[in-house]
Protein backbone atom coordinates (compact mmCIF):
# COMPACT_ATOMS: atom_id res chain seq x y z
CA UNK A 1 0.00 0.00 0.00
CA UNK A 2 1.27 3.45 -0.87
CA UNK A 3 0.37 6.23 1.56
CA UNK A 4 1.51 9.39 -0.15
CA UNK A 5 2.85 12.21 1.96
CA UNK A 6 1.65 15.73 1.28
CA UNK A 7 4.49 17.92 0.10
CA UNK A 8 4.32 21.11 2.12
CA UNK A 9 6.18 24.01 3.63
CA UNK A 10 4.14 23.90 6.83
CA UNK A 11 5.66 25.44 9.91
CA UNK A 12 7.24 22.80 12.13
CA UNK A 13 5.65 24.66 15.08
CA UNK A 14 2.18 23.41 14.17
CA UNK A 15 1.20 21.20 17.09
CA UNK A 16 -1.40 18.43 17.04
CA UNK A 17 -3.15 16.72 19.96
CA UNK A 18 -5.52 13.87 19.09
CA UNK A 19 -8.43 12.42 21.02
CA UNK A 20 -8.01 8.71 21.74
CA UNK A 21 -10.81 6.17 22.20
CA UNK A 22 -11.73 3.13 24.31
CA UNK A 23 -9.20 1.02 26.25
CA UNK A 24 -5.43 1.50 26.49
CA UNK A 25 -4.45 -0.44 23.36
CA UNK A 26 -7.22 1.09 21.28
CA UNK A 27 -5.86 4.42 22.51
CA UNK A 28 -2.39 3.33 21.43
CA UNK A 29 -3.76 2.51 17.97
CA UNK A 30 -5.28 6.00 17.85
CA UNK A 31 -1.92 7.36 18.99
CA UNK A 32 -0.15 5.58 16.12
CA UNK A 33 -2.75 6.99 13.71
CA UNK A 34 -2.04 10.47 15.06
CA UNK A 35 1.69 9.88 14.64
CA UNK A 36 1.10 9.05 10.98
CA UNK A 37 -1.06 12.15 10.50
CA UNK A 38 1.71 14.25 12.08
CA UNK A 39 4.41 12.64 9.93
CA UNK A 40 2.47 13.13 6.69
CA UNK A 41 1.51 16.76 7.42
CA UNK A 42 4.73 17.81 9.15
CA UNK A 43 3.00 18.56 12.45
CA UNK A 44 4.71 18.31 15.82
CA UNK A 45 2.85 15.71 17.85
CA UNK A 46 1.77 16.46 21.40
CA UNK A 47 2.28 13.26 23.40
CA UNK A 48 -1.11 12.54 24.99
CA UNK A 49 -1.87 10.84 28.28
CA UNK A 50 -3.38 7.36 28.29
CA UNK A 51 -6.58 6.68 30.16
CA UNK A 52 -7.36 3.50 32.11
CA UNK A 53 -9.93 1.15 30.68
CA UNK A 54 -13.43 2.05 31.86
CA UNK A 55 -13.68 -1.34 33.64
CA UNK A 56 -10.55 -0.80 35.70
CA UNK A 57 -10.69 0.68 39.17
CA UNK A 58 -7.71 2.95 38.56
CA UNK A 59 -8.91 6.41 37.48
CA UNK A 60 -7.27 9.58 36.23
CA UNK A 61 -4.58 9.72 33.58
CA UNK A 62 -1.53 7.60 32.85
CA UNK A 63 1.46 9.54 31.56
CA UNK A 64 2.73 8.08 28.31
CA UNK A 65 6.39 8.31 29.27
CA UNK A 66 5.79 6.20 32.40
CA UNK A 67 5.31 3.24 30.07
CA UNK A 68 6.98 4.02 26.74
CA UNK A 69 10.52 5.18 26.02
CA UNK A 70 10.38 8.66 24.50
CA UNK A 71 14.11 8.66 23.72
CA UNK A 72 13.52 5.76 21.33
CA UNK A 73 10.34 7.24 19.88
CA UNK A 74 12.13 10.48 19.02
CA UNK A 75 13.96 8.58 16.26
CA UNK A 76 10.59 8.16 14.50
CA UNK A 77 8.93 11.59 14.62
CA UNK A 78 8.91 15.10 16.04
CA UNK A 79 6.97 15.56 19.26
CA UNK A 80 6.78 17.46 22.52
CA UNK A 81 5.40 16.27 25.83
CA UNK A 82 2.25 17.77 27.25
CA UNK A 83 4.30 19.40 30.02
CA UNK A 84 6.38 21.14 27.37
CA UNK A 85 3.27 22.20 25.47
CA UNK A 86 1.50 23.79 28.44
CA UNK A 87 4.68 25.62 29.44
CA UNK A 88 4.31 27.75 26.31
CA UNK A 89 2.85 31.27 26.70
CA UNK A 90 -0.73 31.33 27.99
CA UNK A 91 -3.34 34.06 28.37
CA UNK A 92 -2.64 33.88 32.07
CA UNK A 93 -1.17 31.35 34.43
CA UNK A 94 -4.40 29.31 34.47
CA UNK A 95 -5.74 29.52 30.92
CA UNK A 96 -4.32 27.94 27.77
CA UNK A 97 -5.75 28.55 24.30
CA UNK A 98 -5.55 25.98 21.52
CA UNK A 99 -5.99 27.51 18.10
CA UNK A 100 -8.29 25.03 16.32
CA UNK A 101 -10.70 22.32 17.40
CA UNK A 102 -11.14 20.08 14.32
CA UNK A 103 -13.69 17.29 14.40
CA UNK A 104 -15.86 15.08 12.23
CA UNK A 105 -19.05 16.38 13.78
CA UNK A 106 -21.30 14.03 11.82
CA UNK A 107 -19.43 10.93 13.02
CA UNK A 108 -18.31 11.85 16.53
CA UNK A 109 -21.46 13.56 17.81
CA UNK A 110 -22.33 10.43 19.80
CA UNK A 111 -18.79 10.15 21.18
CA UNK A 112 -18.45 13.48 22.96
CA UNK A 113 -17.50 11.64 26.16
CA UNK A 114 -13.99 11.03 24.84
CA UNK A 115 -12.90 14.63 24.17
CA UNK A 116 -14.77 15.77 27.28
CA UNK A 117 -13.01 13.20 29.45
CA UNK A 118 -9.68 14.10 27.84
CA UNK A 119 -10.08 17.82 28.45
CA UNK A 120 -11.55 17.54 31.95
CA UNK A 121 -8.87 15.08 33.10
CA UNK A 122 -6.04 17.18 31.69
CA UNK A 123 -7.42 20.41 33.18
CA UNK A 124 -7.75 18.80 36.60
CA UNK A 125 -4.31 17.21 36.48
CA UNK A 126 -2.48 20.37 35.35
CA UNK A 127 -4.82 22.84 37.12
CA UNK A 128 -5.44 24.83 33.95
CA UNK A 129 -8.39 25.86 31.78
CA UNK A 130 -8.32 25.02 28.07
CA UNK A 131 -10.28 26.90 25.42
CA UNK A 132 -10.27 27.19 21.62
CA UNK A 133 -10.10 30.08 19.18
CA UNK A 134 -11.75 28.30 16.25
CA UNK A 135 -14.01 25.29 15.65
CA UNK A 136 -13.87 23.57 12.26
CA UNK A 137 -15.75 20.59 10.85
CA UNK A 138 -14.23 17.80 8.81
CA UNK A 139 -16.43 15.89 6.38
CA UNK A 140 -17.56 12.30 6.94
CA UNK A 141 -15.15 10.86 4.36
CA UNK A 142 -12.48 13.51 4.46
CA UNK A 143 -9.07 13.00 2.88
CA UNK A 144 -5.74 14.10 4.29
CA UNK A 145 -5.73 17.10 1.97
CA UNK A 146 -8.87 18.46 3.69
CA UNK A 147 -7.19 18.25 7.08
CA UNK A 148 -4.09 19.86 5.58
CA UNK A 149 -6.05 22.77 4.12
CA UNK A 150 -8.33 23.40 7.09
CA UNK A 151 -5.43 23.33 9.52
CA UNK A 152 -3.16 25.54 7.43
CA UNK A 153 -3.72 28.64 9.57
CA UNK A 154 -3.81 26.76 12.90
CA UNK A 155 -0.78 26.97 15.16
CA UNK A 156 -2.17 24.22 17.41
CA UNK A 157 -4.82 21.58 16.71
CA UNK A 158 -7.11 19.50 18.89
CA UNK A 159 -8.28 16.72 16.57
CA UNK A 160 -11.24 14.42 17.12
CA UNK A 161 -11.90 12.00 14.29
CA UNK A 162 -13.83 8.75 14.29
CA UNK A 163 -12.01 5.65 15.51
CA UNK A 164 -12.37 3.98 12.09
CA UNK A 165 -11.13 6.97 10.07
CA UNK A 166 -7.89 6.18 8.21
CA UNK A 167 -8.39 2.50 8.97
CA UNK A 168 -6.29 1.80 5.87
CA UNK A 169 -3.14 2.77 7.79
CA UNK A 170 -3.35 -0.55 9.65
CA UNK A 171 -4.39 -2.97 6.91
CA UNK A 172 -1.09 -3.19 5.01
CA UNK A 173 2.61 -2.77 5.80
CA UNK A 174 3.70 0.83 5.16
CA UNK A 175 6.67 3.08 5.87
CA UNK A 176 4.94 5.05 8.62
CA UNK A 177 3.80 2.04 10.65
CA UNK A 178 7.27 0.55 10.21
CA UNK A 179 9.03 3.69 11.43
CA UNK A 180 6.82 4.04 14.51
CA UNK A 181 6.90 0.41 15.65
CA UNK A 182 10.63 0.10 15.06
CA UNK A 183 11.02 2.71 17.81
CA UNK A 184 8.10 1.95 20.15
CA UNK A 185 9.71 0.44 23.26
CA UNK A 186 8.56 0.23 26.84
CA UNK A 187 10.75 1.99 29.38
CA UNK A 188 14.01 0.39 30.56
CA UNK A 189 12.52 -0.01 34.05
CA UNK A 190 9.53 -1.96 32.71
CA UNK A 191 11.90 -4.08 30.63
CA UNK A 192 13.96 -4.94 33.73
CA UNK A 193 10.90 -5.67 35.88
CA UNK A 194 9.57 -7.95 33.16
CA UNK A 195 12.77 -9.92 32.80
CA UNK A 196 12.55 -10.69 36.52
CA UNK A 197 8.93 -11.82 36.17
CA UNK A 198 9.88 -14.14 33.31
CA UNK A 199 12.40 -15.84 35.61
CA UNK A 200 9.57 -16.59 38.05
CA UNK A 201 7.33 -18.34 35.52
CA UNK A 202 8.99 -21.83 35.65
CA UNK A 203 8.29 -21.91 39.39
CA UNK A 204 4.56 -21.34 38.84
CA UNK A 205 3.75 -23.79 36.05
CA UNK A 206 0.91 -26.28 36.17
CA UNK A 207 -0.18 -29.04 33.80
CA UNK A 208 1.03 -32.41 32.55
CA UNK A 209 4.67 -33.47 32.97
CA UNK A 210 4.91 -30.95 35.78
CA UNK A 211 8.63 -30.26 36.06
CA UNK A 212 10.74 -27.15 36.31
CA UNK A 213 13.75 -28.69 34.58
CA UNK A 214 14.72 -27.55 31.09
CA UNK A 215 11.97 -24.95 30.84
CA UNK A 216 14.14 -22.76 28.66
CA UNK A 217 11.93 -21.76 25.71
CA UNK A 218 8.91 -19.66 26.58
CA UNK A 219 5.95 -19.05 24.32
CA UNK A 220 3.23 -16.56 25.20
CA UNK A 221 -0.32 -16.71 23.88
CA UNK A 222 -3.00 -14.06 24.21
CA UNK A 223 -6.51 -15.48 24.63
CA UNK A 224 -9.38 -13.04 24.27
CA UNK A 225 -12.32 -14.50 26.13
CA UNK A 226 -14.63 -13.21 28.83
CA UNK A 227 -15.36 -9.59 27.91
CA UNK A 228 -15.25 -10.38 24.19
CA UNK A 229 -14.87 -13.91 22.85
CA UNK A 230 -12.66 -14.07 19.78
CA UNK A 231 -12.84 -17.89 19.78
CA UNK A 232 -13.58 -20.58 22.35
CA UNK A 233 -11.00 -22.42 24.44
CA UNK A 234 -11.21 -25.53 22.26
CA UNK A 235 -10.15 -23.56 19.17
CA UNK A 236 -7.24 -22.03 21.04
CA UNK A 237 -6.12 -25.50 22.19
CA UNK A 238 -6.45 -26.93 18.68
CA UNK A 239 -4.16 -24.27 17.23
CA UNK A 240 -1.59 -24.59 20.03
CA UNK A 241 -1.46 -28.33 19.34
CA UNK A 242 -1.07 -27.64 15.62
CA UNK A 243 2.02 -25.53 16.30
CA UNK A 244 3.53 -28.14 18.63
CA UNK A 245 2.85 -30.97 16.17
CA UNK A 246 4.37 -29.04 13.28
CA UNK A 247 7.80 -28.33 14.65
CA UNK A 248 7.32 -25.14 16.67
CA UNK A 249 9.36 -25.81 19.80
CA UNK A 250 8.62 -24.31 23.20
CA UNK A 251 8.93 -25.86 26.64
CA UNK A 252 6.35 -23.84 28.56
CA UNK A 253 3.50 -21.51 27.76
CA UNK A 254 2.24 -18.36 29.43
CA UNK A 255 -1.42 -17.59 28.76
CA UNK A 256 -2.35 -13.92 28.88
CA UNK A 257 -6.00 -13.91 29.87
CA UNK A 258 -7.26 -12.58 33.22
CA UNK A 259 -10.76 -13.99 32.71
CA UNK A 260 -10.11 -17.75 32.56
CA UNK A 261 -12.33 -19.68 34.95
CA UNK A 262 -11.64 -23.00 36.68
CA UNK A 263 -13.36 -24.98 33.90
CA UNK A 264 -11.17 -23.26 31.30
CA UNK A 265 -8.00 -24.06 33.23
CA UNK A 266 -9.06 -27.71 33.65
CA UNK A 267 -9.69 -27.95 29.90
CA UNK A 268 -6.25 -26.52 29.21
CA UNK A 269 -4.62 -28.88 31.74
CA UNK A 270 -6.36 -31.92 30.28
CA UNK A 271 -5.49 -31.14 26.67
CA UNK A 272 -2.10 -29.42 26.58
CA UNK A 273 0.97 -31.68 26.62
CA UNK A 274 3.17 -28.94 28.09
CA UNK A 275 3.13 -26.99 31.33
CA UNK A 276 1.77 -23.48 31.46
CA UNK A 277 1.04 -20.45 33.55
CA UNK A 278 -1.79 -17.94 33.28
CA UNK A 279 -2.37 -14.33 34.25
CA UNK A 280 -4.17 -15.60 37.36
CA UNK A 281 -1.09 -17.56 38.47
CA UNK A 282 1.22 -14.60 38.06
CA UNK A 283 -0.95 -11.76 39.39
CA UNK A 284 -0.97 -12.80 43.09
CA UNK A 285 2.83 -12.60 43.10
CA UNK A 286 2.87 -8.97 41.95
CA UNK A 287 -0.48 -7.36 42.76
CA UNK A 288 0.80 -5.96 46.06
CA UNK A 289 3.02 -3.57 44.08
CA UNK A 290 1.27 -3.32 40.68
CA UNK A 291 -2.15 -1.99 39.77
CA UNK A 292 -4.06 -3.79 37.01
CA UNK A 293 -3.01 -1.24 34.37
CA UNK A 294 0.70 -1.72 35.00
CA UNK A 295 0.25 -5.49 35.18
CA UNK A 296 -1.28 -5.44 31.68
CA UNK A 297 1.72 -3.48 30.40
CA UNK A 298 4.17 -5.90 32.02
CA UNK A 299 2.36 -8.90 30.58
CA UNK A 300 2.65 -7.38 27.13
CA UNK A 301 6.35 -6.94 27.73
CA UNK A 302 6.57 -10.62 28.76
CA UNK A 303 5.09 -11.46 25.35
CA UNK A 304 7.54 -9.08 23.70
CA UNK A 305 10.58 -10.62 25.40
CA UNK A 306 9.49 -14.23 24.89
CA UNK A 307 11.02 -16.11 21.94
CA UNK A 308 7.54 -16.95 20.60
CA UNK A 309 4.31 -14.94 20.67
CA UNK A 310 0.97 -16.35 19.55
CA UNK A 311 -1.46 -13.49 18.93
CA UNK A 312 -5.22 -13.38 18.82
CA UNK A 313 -6.86 -11.56 15.90
CA UNK A 314 -9.48 -8.88 16.48
CA UNK A 315 -7.71 -7.41 19.49
CA UNK A 316 -5.45 -4.39 19.75
CA UNK A 317 -3.87 -5.88 22.89
CA UNK A 318 -2.27 -8.58 20.74
CA UNK A 319 -1.67 -6.21 17.84
CA UNK A 320 0.54 -3.89 19.91
CA UNK A 321 2.94 -6.73 20.78
CA UNK A 322 2.74 -8.31 17.33
CA UNK A 323 3.73 -5.09 15.55
CA UNK A 324 6.59 -4.41 17.98
CA UNK A 325 8.05 -7.90 17.72
CA UNK A 326 7.86 -8.11 13.94
CA UNK A 327 9.31 -4.68 13.19
CA UNK A 328 11.97 -4.97 15.89
CA UNK A 329 12.81 -8.56 14.84
CA UNK A 330 12.19 -9.80 18.38
CA UNK A 331 11.49 -13.53 18.14
CA UNK A 332 8.81 -15.38 16.19
CA UNK A 333 5.16 -14.34 15.88
CA UNK A 334 2.08 -16.28 14.86
CA UNK A 335 -1.48 -15.02 14.62
CA UNK A 336 -4.34 -17.43 15.23
CA UNK A 337 -7.26 -17.93 12.89
CA UNK A 338 -10.92 -17.69 13.86
CA UNK A 339 -11.90 -19.92 10.94
CA UNK A 340 -12.61 -23.50 11.88
CA UNK A 341 -10.19 -25.34 9.59
CA UNK A 342 -7.46 -22.71 9.30
CA UNK A 343 -4.09 -22.78 11.03
CA UNK A 344 -1.94 -20.13 12.74
CA UNK A 345 -0.16 -17.80 10.35
CA UNK A 346 3.53 -16.94 10.64
CA UNK A 347 3.74 -13.14 10.66
CA UNK A 348 6.58 -11.41 8.80
CA UNK A 349 7.38 -7.88 7.69
CA UNK A 350 5.78 -8.72 4.36
CA UNK A 351 2.34 -9.56 5.76
CA UNK A 352 2.25 -7.76 9.11
CA UNK A 353 -0.85 -5.71 9.94
CA UNK A 354 -3.54 -5.29 12.59
CA UNK A 355 -5.20 -8.65 11.95
CA UNK A 356 -9.01 -8.57 11.80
Amino acid sequence: MNITAITSHKRSSQYIWCVNHYGPNNQLKDFVKCCIIAMINNYTLIIPPLFPHHAQKHKGIQLFDHFYDLKQLRHALNFITFDQFISKPKINSNKMMIDCYLQQIELVAARVWYPRNTLISIQRYYKINIDFHHFKNLSRNFHMSELFNKSNDCSSIFLHIHYTTFRQFFLFPNIYIKQIFEHLYRTPLIQRMTSQLIKQLPQLVIGKNHSQTNLNTLAVIHMRIGDHIVMNISMYIKQILYLLNNGVHFTHLHIMCPLLNSADIKQLTDNLPIVFTTSQHLLPHVNFVLDSYLFDVLEQEIAYQAPIFIASPWTTYSATVLMQKVYQEQGTVYVLSTKKNNHPLLVTKQNVKYFE
